[in-house]
């Protein structure tokens, strides 16, 4: 699903590398933590991913194509079938969590007679079909947070990005949001989460990748967190 083929990425303004010569596949399916101290390179891995950035060695892959041959059109419509979480929610404080999660419809162009199946199916995968009509003020930050899950999955993408998404959380809604994610995976999406929670990682056993300094340091199948 992804593949890093000896990927670095430095920033021309500040000289920063972020990312160097990391090599890397993620299948499809697979469930993968990323960790590392802040400045790792964590959200430079996602930006490539996204191709909001472009490498400045080395090949990224997306379902076996290379970002950088896309351009216009193909690069919106690759973003498109990717699901990505932030650690700020980023709900639309004026739509009900329904219309948040129809609201990615619209952007990815699914059908209107479609719209209130998805919507309704995404919302009881994430245990929230009966709020469907509440405001984000209406709803504690765990239950925004798994809008937010809902609206990411809503269109089905196969691979979804989660970005720090319990970085807001206390302990026992963030092992919802965690409890949530494996869900979406165990549907076949294949979900990256980028997170500096030990105690989910310790928890939650999957694989788990290690940045330190933009480098890859560590591949560990059996999880666990180890900086």
């Amino acid at each position: 699903m992804i593949q890093f083929h000896h990927v670095s990425l430095e920033y021309p303004v500040t000289r920063t590398l972020a990312l160097d010569d990391v090599n890397l596949h993620i299948k499809k399916g697979e469930f993968v933590y990323l960790v590392g101290h802040s400045g790792a390179g964590k959200s430079s891995f996602m930006s490539l991913v996204l191709k909001r950035s472009l490498p400045s060695k080395g090949e990224v892959y997306v379902a076996g194509e290379p970002l950088r041959r896309f351009r216009g059109g193909r690069t919106a419509m690759h973003r498109r079938r990717i699901g990505m979480i932030f650690q700020d929610n980023q709900l639309l404080p004026h739509l009900s969590s329904a219309d948040n999660v129809a609201f990615a419809l619209r952007v990815t162009g699914v059908p209107r007679r479609e719209w209130d199946e998805r919507v309704s199916g995404a919302l009881k995968l994430v245990g929230l079909d009966h709020k469907k009509h509440a405001l984000p003020v209406q709803l504690s930050q765990g239950e925004q947070q798994r809008v937010a899950i809902a609206r990411a999955i809503v269109s089905e993408p196969p691979l979804l990005l989660a970005d720090e998404p319990t970085g807001n959380l206390d302990p026992e809604n963030s092992r919802d949001i965690l409890k949530v994610l494996q869900n979406v995976n165990l549907r076949g999406t294949t979900v990256v989460v980028a997170t500096h929670a030990r105690d989910l990682v310790e928890t939650f056993r999957h694989r788990t990748l290690t940045l330190r300094r933009g480098r890859l340091v560590r591949d560990d199948p059996y999880g666990g967190y180890a900086l």
